[in-house]
């Protein structure tokens, strides 16, 4: 992740606009060449490549990633009525739910429609009549949080960021940039493969095609919802870790990270989870993007039987711990009611975690909406934000309240969350306070259960930004460690 300099603010947007500007160029060219009837044939060839993947590629495809595949499960009245107290005892210093609209200036008729959106996955012209008396009980707790009394009507300049209804805003990005997709994934494979690693998929319709593909094994499992790859586990004092990667370019940004696990402990094996669809390839068609989190929980709990894996420590980064968040929820309502969990999840890493008062609007708001300014969040916006399959999955395949994690929901395991104190993403100070309980910032923060022996520990970063906790060895130091000491069995 870039910083803040003036040399990374010119280089970032220098990048952006050579990128941008490949398909008016070869449009201007492939003119030029009509105009005049001559033509250089490699770039004639390389132009009308641009132009043809622009018109035939990314403008249907902008039009059909528009469309909703995915509902959340609805809840019940119950549910619903206790996710939003919950929420609205989590308030961490700001005037929820005021941040999810687009101004402070608002009417009932804005928190209606947020209202709607947020616990009953509903817009104004689909609300049951059935709700009114509901509704009514969550608006009046509205205005005692915002200490007002909102007025009749709606205020039409104002809009509520609702992401699984507003459009799925994207920006084209040509075929040549998906050729360096496949150099990186190319680089990334064959590093993965001298350390150790196997890679197992089924054949999915992706692009840009994956090159290591020809020597991929047909998975055991037989899921189609993700590929991995696995270094097989040796240590019988030690059990073996799952990696869920976050949004970008894959694996690529973790290999470090890997190699100073295995340098740490050879014999331990190691499962890492790839996620295509928020990794800059174009998944097709759509519907093989990611699907329903119970399908997604299954692929993983049937990869993890095929592999021999009853027992991990799970560590995941970003977007990954979304995933890891319903795995972790999952073992807690399985301890809840004395059944035995489908894994057991000995102990967990979470990185950069998203899942973390999802009800707070910082997460998508920093990452959808927000008019980039400085160089890494003009990195964000065009490299993750605005990428046409990852703008989908956030806009389309992922609601807040079935992904988000309170800390109750962390269980009796041990446990420890990472954070950077300048995340751009998340509202990292609210997160280590939240989960700390205390004011006082401190490097490494424990936890100890008094009736299981069991800890939480908060690893905190103040001048960090989201995923730079990878970019040195020191900075990986800690997360090795506490991988190092959570896997013993």
């Amino acid at each position: 992740m870039l910083g803040q300099s003036l040399p990374e603010y010119i280089f970032i947007l220098s990048s952006i606009s050579l990128l941008r500007l490949v398909a008016p160029l070869s449009f201007l060219y492939l003119s030029y060449c009509l105009y005049t009837k001559s033509l250089t044939p490699c770039l004639f060839l390389f132009a009308l490549l641009e132009a043809s993947f622009y018109l035939f590629v990314y403008r249907p495809r902008k039009h059909v990633l528009q469309k909703s595949i995915y509902t959340p499960p609805p809840l019940t009245r119950a549910q619903r009525h206790a996710l939003f107290l919950q929420c609205s005892k989590r308030i961490a210093g700001s005037r929820y739910p005021l941040g999810w609209f687009t101004s402070p200036n608002i009417k009932r008729q804005n928190v209606v429609e947020w209202i709607l959106w947020a616990l009953f996955s509903a817009t104004p012209e689909t609300a049951q009549e059935s709700w009114e008396e509901e509704m009514e009980e969550y608006v009046t707790k509205v205005e005692e949080l915002l200490g007002m009394k909102l007025e009749q009507g709606r205020i039409h300049t104002t809009s509520a960021l609702r992401l699984t209804l507003d459009p799925v805003k994207m920006v084209h990005r040509p075929l040549i940039w998906y050729l360096v997709v496949a150099l990186v994934d190319l680089i990334t494979s064959l590093k993965l493969s001298f350390m150790g690693f196997t890679h197992y998929s089924n054949p999915s319709r992706i692009f840009p095609p994956r090159l290591f593909h020809i020597f991929t094994t047909p998975s055991p499992s037989a899921t189609t919802h993700f590929s991995y790859w696995y270094r097989p586990h040796k240590s019988p004092t030690r059990d073996p870790i799952i990696f869920i990667h976050g949004i970008g370019i894959g694996l690529y940004p973790y290999l470090p990270f890997f190699q100073d696990l295995i340098t740490a402990t050879p014999d331990q094996g190691l499962l890492l989870i790839e996620l295509l669809p928020i990794s800059m390839h174009i998944s097709s068609p759509p519907a093989n993007s990611l699907p329903p989190v119970k399908s997604l929980l299954h692929g993983l709990y049937t990869t993890l039987d095929s592999l021999g894996i009853s027992r991990a420590v799970l560590a995941s980064h970003s977007y990954g711990t979304v995933l890891a968040a319903h795995v972790l929820r999952a073992q807690r309502e399985s301890q809840q009611q004395d059944q035995p969990p489908r894994i057991h999840i000995t102990s967990h890493l979470l990185i950069d975690p998203i899942p973390f008062l999802l009800h707070l609007p910082s997460v998508a708001f920093n990452f959808l909406y927000r008019p980039p300014r400085a160089a890494n969040e003009w990195q964000l916006w065009y490299f993750a934000s605005r990428d046409p399959d990852i703008a989908y999955v956030l806009g389309r395949c992922f609601f807040w309240a079935e992904n988000v994690l309170w800390r109750e929901d962390l269980g009796l395991d041990s446990g420890l969350d990472s954070e950077s104190g300048k995340d751009q993403i998340i509202p990292a100070p609210l997160v280590r306070l939240y989960l700390t309980r205390e004011d006082d910032v401190k490097p490494r923060w424990e936890s100890q259960s008094q009736s299981h022996n069991r800890k939480l520990e908060v690893l905190y970063y103040p001048d960090l930004d989201h995923a730079t906790v990878f970019d040195t060895k020191e900075r990986r130091r800690g997360m090795v460690e506490v991988l190092g000491r959570f896997s013993v069995r």
